[in-house]
């Protein structure tokens, strides 16, 4: 039986990536890292710049791993109702969506902090309007 599905095309990529993003958007969402030491969150150098930017990289990066692994099951499940046995088209339509997928999430997360904070790591924007710095 399991020999029977790992061969299928319902086992791919995309399908447990997809998986995998949403349940670490919600844990992260859910439970938020309190500090940069913690074992989870999202890491990068910008975001472990200043504990603001830590909290709202983990924020964002949340919220776009939830969507990320949404379009991934999606994904998933499309290639396995379109493809009837897993070719070397189908590999490279749902591992390349879990690239695809990862690159956004930390492409889009890492220039929201170029949107909303500046080198300093002191935020610029807020509430979507922009900050006024009198210092």
């Amino acid at each position: 039986m399991w020999l029977r599905f790992l061969h299928s095309t319902y086992c791919n990529a995309a399908v447990f990536a997809g998986v995998l993003f949403f349940a670490m958007g919600y844990i992260i969402h859910r439970f938020p890292p309190k500090s940069t030491r913690s074992w989870y969150g999202y890491r990068s150098f910008l975001s472990t710049k200043t504990p603001e930017m830590w909290r709202s990289a983990n924020e964002y990066a949340a919220y776009i791993s939830r969507r990320v692994g949404v379009i991934l099951r999606l994904t998933g499940i499309a290639c396995a109702l379109i493809f009837d046995r897993q070719t070397d088209w189908f590999f490279y339509i749902t591992v390349g969506a879990v690239v695809a997928g990862t690159m956004y999430m930390v492409g889009d997360t890492e220039w929201q902090f170029t949107q909303h904070f500046d080198k300093d790591g002191k935020r610029t924007v807020e509430d979507g309007r922009l900050k006024k710095n009198y210092e």
